[in-house]
């Protein structure tokens, strides 16, 4: 009996931390954060909105149901993983290649430069030296970036309960281990940091 129960909780914390991890998604993260940023903050225009919803939450996204339509990868989390870096490469990088051919505000440009360096870092680090970086925590700590950074300090609190439900979820699932986690943060660090630097302009 005392076997059953811990095996039912078991199962519980399972599917709540799998809830956790889909909600917690980067695109779905991110679009929310964009929608921030037009809403209440108007740090950017409707277009620039809607394109950046495009790139980084709806091209992201089709990664699901592009893997299940065409069965890529013998195993289907292996598969769901390289479809949705793969698609989210070539949103953020159309997003890029937008925001630098055509008129946008400063926080696009650093949003989707950010983005695009630290997706080559990852690459770099998963294809060629097999570390196995989270994309999903690299990409669930812009957010924290841009809330605190552009709408108050306060939102650290949120933001920072963000990634730790990020590190709890993947841990407890055996998706990544801590050091997989936390070198992934550590380049998007450093790639917004470069960003910050190469792109001169002063803060609004």
């Amino acid at each position: 009996m005392r076997a059953g129960t811990t095996n039912e909780k078991g199962r519980c914390a399972g599917i709540f931390h799998l809830i956790v991890r889909i909600l917690t998604l980067p695109p779905i993260v991110i679009g929310i954060t964009v929608l921030l940023m037009y809403a209440p903050a108007k740090l950017m225009t409707l277009r620039e909105l809607l394109l950046c919803e495009l790139f980084l939450l709806l091209i992201p996204m089709a990664a699901y149901p592009i893997r299940e339509i065409f069965r890529i990868g013998k195993d289907r989390r292996k598969g769901q993983r390289s479809t949705a870096l793969v698609c989210s490469a070539i949103g953020y990088l159309c997003g890029f290649l937008w925001s630098m051919l055509t008129p946008c505000s400063w926080l696009v440009h650093i949003l989707f430069l950010s983005y695009v360096i630290s997706i080559a870092a990852l690459l770099i680090l998963n294809a060629v030296f097999r570390l196995h970086a989270s994309g999903h925590a690299c990409s669930t700590t812009a957010p924290v970036f841009l809330l605190t950074w552009k709408l108050h300090p306060l939102f650290i609190i949120p933001s920072g309960l963000l990634i730790a439900a990020v590190y709890r979820s993947s841990l407890k699932l055996s998706r990544h281990t801590l050091p997989q986690l936390q070198s992934a943060c550590l380049w998007y660090f450093i790639a917004d940091l470069r960003t910050r630097l190469t792109v001169m302009q002063p803060d609004n």
